[in-house]
């Protein structure tokens, strides 16, 4: 035989060599891998043998276990995943999303702590209006997804009017053939959410009704004895602070009367 029939018989003899081996390693990561997750799956470190739920205000820590699907007792590792980012956080994707579909529930973290406790951390909507739907009302956050149905009004909340509904479905966003007339809304509910937030005098807790024409001025009525127009634009918040201060500081509790904002910036009362 040749030299160079040598030569290419054992480069042959080393590529043979080289892909059992390659054979090898692979056969012994899966067996591994195998033994890794039958150790995982019945370890006792990964029972779930504690179930802690953040505070939360509509639902009891009973309903949002009961909603997320999970169980004491049972092995974490059938739960943890849902994505990359979900499975490298010890968090459990499915019984999240399961969380989610509350009505009242916003967002939902639901994380596996070794050994043996899992944390639900929710963060709950903000009702803020009641919406007229035929014969019901719809009560919704500031992102106009409904919370409860409701058939009469009560004082909680003021009532948004001149906006047709075509659908909706409870723990999701209202639906109308107008999906302008929603945005205008949704625009109206974030204003009136940030004028009242972290402040002790509401305007929400005085605000009988909102009427929002087609026109995108918006007309309300404050205790039943003010109104109000208002203009849709990147002033809202503005004005409805404005609208606010007027009504908690300079209106007496007996008067009635028109808030009238006669330029872009300034208001005035107007006494009957």
């Amino acid at each position: 035989m040749t030299r160079a029939g040598k030569k290419a018989e054992v480069v042959s003899d080393v590529k043979k060599t080289s892909k059992g081996n390659g054979i090898k390693i692979v056969l012994v990561l899966m067996i591994f891998a195998g033994c890794m997750a039958a150790v995982l799956l019945f370890s006792p470190l990964l029972l779930m043998s504690e179930i802690h739920v953040s505070e939360t205000v509509n639902y009891s820590a009973e309903e949002i276990i009961e909603a997320s699907g999970i169980h004491t007792g049972e092995n974490a590792i059938n739960y943890l995943g849902g994505s990359l980012m979900h499975l490298v956080s010890s968090r459990m994707g499915t019984a999240e999303r399961n969380i989610e579909k509350l009505p009242w529930i916003r967002t939902a973290e639901v994380k596996f702590v070794f050994p043996g406790k899992v944390n639900i951390t929710v963060t709950e909507r903000n009702a803020i209006a009641w919406i007229r739907y035929f014969g019901n009302y719809l009560l919704v956050d500031e992102e106009g997804y409904v919370l409860d149905v409701a058939t009469e009004l009560d004082d909680r909340y003021p009532e948004i009017r001149g906006v047709q509904l075509d659908k909706f479905v409870l723990g999701e966003k209202i639906k109308t053939k107008e999906p302008e007339k929603i945005n205008v809304v949704v625009q109206f509910l974030q204003g009136l959410n940030a004028v009242d937030m972290n402040t002790p005098q509401k305007l929400v807790e005085v605000l009988d009704w909102v009427d929002i024409p087609e026109n995108k001025e918006l007309y309300l009525s404050l205790d039943n004895r003010i109104t109000a127009k208002i203009k849709m634009d990147s002033e809202l918040v503005y004005r409805l602070s404005y609208l606010k201060e007027l009504y908690y500081n300079y209106i007496k509790p007996e008067e009635r009367g028109m808030i009238d904002f006669f330029d872009n910036k300034y208001a005035r009362f107007i006494a009957e």
